[in-house]
């Protein structure tokens, strides 16, 4: 997720909104084929979800984050609460009857992930549980796509449009396209900044070349556009201008973000969040 400078330079928190998940991450040699069985090579469980991977990168960029994120009822939320306390985050208490989510992670030998979600008390955003949030305490808002997409999404959207001059940093994410056009234009409303990879924005766009995605998107939301492109850095639409920069050379371990935040490779992390600290600034 790219950082805005401004959020730098603020005393006040990033407000990271979103979900707590339990990451159930595999080694395979390759993804299986519809009927076909494979062995994994090694399988952990993690504490993960879009907005606590988010939240641990600035958190390690060494600024104040708050993690908005609910806890449930039932097993993967038990596990989340007894690992949460060595982050250093606090999820908040529903008393919900859903459980959290998880997400069986199959990682190839390259470092590639297909992910397998199952959703939980992330998908029940009510508008009560942000009740207790004074949108003023915080210098910009995070959200992701997962927990937009679901009716119980406009709870999220509600609170963004309560917020008035509360930025807002939207990273769809694989579910883009299940999100549906008046939550866009509402999230375009509020001119979000979008953070997306080139394979959502041309599948969201239906247009050939990242350019003319991320100027398509970025004269939607009339703010700033970043698609990541892997090894290749990033491409920034900004004010009308399109640039592209360079990523900072990493040694693969796997694309989930639990997984390189459990291995002490939060630097690293944070490094490719810096990607977009870099082109907003």
């Amino acid at each position: 997720m790219a950082i805005p400078s401004e959020a730098l330079r603020a005393p006040r928190p990033v407000l990271c909104i979103g979900a707590l998940m339990v990451d159930m991450v595999c080694h395979v040699p390759c993804l299986p084929l519809s009927g076909e069985g494979i062995v994994a090579s090694s399988l952990s469980y993690e504490v993960g979800g879009c907005a606590h991977n988010t939240a641990c990168a600035i958190a390690e960029l060494g600024l104040p984050v708050r993690l908005f994120a609910p806890l449930g009822s039932g097993p993967y939320a038990d596990l989340l609460r007894k690992r949460l306390g060595s982050r250093g985050f606090d999820g908040f208490e529903t008393n919900a009857p859903y459980d959290n989510g998880a997400c069986l992670c199959m990682v190839e030998p390259d470092g590639e992930r297909t992910m397998l979600t199952f959703p939980g008390v992330d998908r029940h955003y009510a508008r009560l549980w942000f009740d207790a949030v004074d949108p003023h305490a915080y210098s910009c808002a995070v959200v992701s796509g997962y927990e937009i997409e679901p009716p119980e999404g406009d709870a999220i959207i509600d609170f963004l449009e309560s917020s008035h001059e509360l930025p807002v940093y939207f990273a769809p994410g694989p579910r883009i396209g299940g999100i549906s056009r008046e939550k866009i234009a509402r999230l375009n409303a509020l001119h979000a900044v979008w953070h997306l990879n080139k394979q959502e924005a041309l599948a969201f766009t239906g247009v050939r070349s990242v350019e003319d995605a991320a100027r398509s998107i970025g004269e939607a939301c009339k703010n700033d556009v970043v698609v990541t492109l892997g090894a290749q850095g990033a491409l920034v639409w900004s004010k009308g201008k399109v640039a592209q920069m360079p990523s900072c050379p990493v040694e693969p371990v796997d694309t989930v973000g639990a997984a390189m935040l459990t291995q002490g490779r939060l630097r690293r992390f944070a490094s490719l969040g810096g990607i977009g600290l870099k082109c907003l600034r």
